[in-house]
């Protein structure tokens, strides 16, 4: 070959190496553009230095849009404001690495910490911002001296931290003209660090970026959804179903699991809430404290729920469980602010503090619920599964935290994740969501089948009105020489009050009144039994004490736990009263209570004998007969109308005896009878 040849062959295979270099540059740094005007990538040459990463001149200039600072950075314990200017000498400070702890390098027990690096991007660059996320403690942040952001506050904090991704904008008229930056972060430190007081270590690894404005916004927007979409599911979820078991315990107090069920739902929503404020706004020991009250509220109600389910009373040791299981979740925050103190027993102590009384609740309450359901209990075999899951979850979660404290003595797997395209959630997740949908389950069955059976009572209301209605006479029969009037107003459910009045033989009249106890249709019934018999014993016997005899030989083995007073009373032509009385009100006469020989209630005892007690009704004179319900009138303050009042009220006609009593507030049937004996004159009249 000729040597001009050859040296052409030279200079080509010299081109093709340097091609090579380059392409290999370029595949070990797809990003080998400089971060340039408008945060875009620019192509100018420039020689790479020899350790860009230094904290002391790291170069950002081909390091396309986005750039982590660190791992190593220039560090100061101390603290003054002049650490934030770019003018400031700091060729004294220690260079701490962010995969190492303070600890590592001797450092503990500070109050505050300054952290620099000196950063060179392209000459004339514009729309930088800092990325900023996993930060232990509060901090500010500063660009060649001029504070761009913070998070937390700075003095009089217990415990502070930003777990999610926030970017602050760099002023463009910050950027020296040679592309120069000092970013500067002035840090308060929390008291507590990982393994004991003073440890804490505020920046880590992956923690700080240099990026375009437009790259930051948007990995922000990207984290904030990705990390808070699962917890405002969970929020919506309990939030909805807490607010409709409220407006059902509201609308039907005597549904006390509806309250149990709202409260502890409403306080999962406020702990998802909370949590969702310490990702999008910082974390704070005030918001520690509020997520585990919520969650101690959250499981108290749990409990008491479970409780109502399986039909327990509430006893002073399930009463003093719910109060260890309450206060044992702030175990946990009283550490974080280093309060137990701060080496390995205290963590410990705290961890038992918090484990233990979970792990027996929750394992507890899944037992209860089996044995409730094992027994018949429909609402207890809904709850096995959710309550059984969260015990598990209970459980793994303690064996997980175990092996992460005691590494030696237990390697336990972590809960796995559920990926959903870029979103994941986890078991605790899937469980939040199934207890919601039980409780809402719950809540549909159990209102529909209350709205069934008020459907059947208001059936059977209905029906024994019409029993009633058709047993309580509307039209008094007129028997020459008595006046005769009634009144009856029916409570707002069907009463057991019944009266009758026939005439007798003689010209006299006969008067039936009674109380039946008990309402709706069973004391309509015993009402039509005590009617039916009256009627047919009129027609054999007159003797008030026969009648009641032969009444409660019917009533026996009837009554069905409850009684039933009567009181039969015969008034003959020339004014003599024949009266018997089972455990009635005693007629008044002249405003007095006529003494009466009383006997038992009906369907008491098959003996029971009835013995009849004489008067003598005056012509013009009023008889009243009345029920217990004007008696027992109450007004809102709770008193009663009584036996005195009633004693002067007697001389009234029935009506005003009635509207009074019920003016006064009635809480029963009222009914009264006034019997009147007509001089001859008034009767021809």
């Amino acid at each position: 070959m000729r040597p001009r040849n050859f040296l052409a062959v030279g200079f080509l295979l010299i081109a093709s190496c340097a091609s090579f270099a380059v392409g290999q540059e370029s595949a070990r740094n797809p990003q080998a553009a400089h971060i340039g005007g408008a945060g875009q990538p620019v192509n100018v040459a420039s020689p790479i230095p020899a350790d860009p990463m230094n904290p002391r001149h790291a170069n950002a200039f081909y390091l396309g849009a986005r750039f982590e600072l660190g791992p190593d950075w220039l560090f100061s314990p101390d603290d003054d404001p002049a650490y934030a200017s770019p003018a400031y000498d700091d060729s004294g400070w220690k260079t701490v690495s962010t995969n190492k702890q303070l600890t590592d390098y001797g450092i503990h027990d500070i109050p505050y910490a300054w952290y620099r690096i000196h950063v060179h991007v392209a000459p004339r660059s514009n729309n930088l911002a800092v990325e900023v996320q996993h930060i232990t403690g509060s901090y500010e942040m500063y660009v060649n001296g001029a504070r761009i952001g913070a998070s937390g506050k700075m003095n009089g904090m217990l415990e502070s931290g930003q777990g999610y991704l926030t970017s602050y904008d760099i002023p463009d008229s910050m950027i020296a003209p040679n592309g120069d930056l000092v970013i500067a972060i002035r840090f308060a430190i929390n008291r507590m660090g990982p393994s004991a007081v003073g440890t804490s270590t505020p920046l880590g690894k992956d923690c700080v970026f240099l990026a375009s404005r437009d790259a930051a916004q948007r990995d922000a927007s990207y984290e904030a959804a990705h990390q808070t979409v699962a917890y405002f599911i969970v929020f919506g979820l309990n939030l909805i179903v807490g607010i409709v078991a409220l407006a059902l315990y509201l609308a039907m107090r005597s549904q006390p699991e509806y309250l149990a069920i709202s409260i502890a739902l409403l306080a999962n929503s406020s702990k998802a809430a909370v949590i969702i404020w310490n990702h999008l706004h910082g974390f704070t020991a005030s918001a520690d404290f509020l997520s585990y009250f919520a969650i101690g509220i959250a499981n108290v109600a749990a409990i008491d729920f479970v409780r109502l389910i399986v039909h327990l009373r509430r006893s002073r040791w399930l009463l003093a469980l719910e109060i260890v299981l309450f206060l044992s979740y702030f175990g946990v925050p009283l550490l974080d602010i280093g309060v137990l103190g701060g080496n390995y027993a205290p963590l410990l102590f705290a961890l038992a503090v918090f484990f233990v009384p979970s792990l027996v609740v929750f394992s507890l309450l899944p037992l209860l619920l089996i044995w409730a359901a094992l027994g018949g209990n429909r609402d207890a075999r809904l709850f096995v599964p959710p309550f059984a899951f969260i015990g598990l979850l209970n459980c793994w979660n303690f064996l997980t935290t175990l092996s992460i404290v005691c590494p030696i003595m237990l390697k336990f797997p972590s809960m796995p994740l559920f990926h959903f395209g870029s979103y994941t959630a986890d078991l605790w997740d899937l469980w939040d969501t199934i207890y919601c949908v039980t409780m809402l389950l719950f809540l549909v069955l159990r209102t529909i089948g209350i709205a069934r059976r008020h459907a059947l009572s208001a059936a059977e209301l209905e029906a024994a009105r019409t029993v009633q209605q058709v047993l309580i006479p509307e039209d008094i029969p007129t028997i020459p020489g008595f006046l005769l009037r009634s009144v009856y107003k029916p409570a707002g459910q069907v009463g057991g009050d019944f009266f009758q009045i026939l005439p007798v033989r003689g010209g006299g009249v006969l008067a039936v009144i009674g109380d039946v106890s008990g309402k709706g249709m069973p004391a309509a019934m015993t009402v039509s039994l005590l009617v039916g018999t009256v009627r047919t014993l009129a027609h054999y016997t007159q003797s008030p004490g026969e009648i009641l005899a032969a009444m409660n030989q019917r009533m026996l083995a009837r009554s069905g736990g409850g009684f039933t007073t009567c009181l039969v009373l015969r008034a003959d032509a020339n004014g003599t009263l024949t009266v018997a009385n089972a455990g009635h009100i005693s007629p008044y006469l002249a405003g007095k209570e006529l003494a009466l020989n009383n006997g038992l209630p009906l369907g008491l005892a098959a003996d029971a004998s009835y013995i009849e007690s004489t008067f003598q009704l005056p012509p013009g004179e009023q008889l009243t007969l009345l029920s217990d319900g004007v008696v027992e009138a109450r007004s809102e303050k709770g008193e009663l109308l009584g036996f005195d009042r009633v004693a002067k009220l007697s001389l009234n006609s029935a009506a005003e005896i009635a509207d009074t009593a019920k003016a006064f507030g009635q809480d029963d049937d009222i009914t009264v009878l006034t019997l009147t004996l007509q001089s001859p004159e008034a009767a021809h009249a």
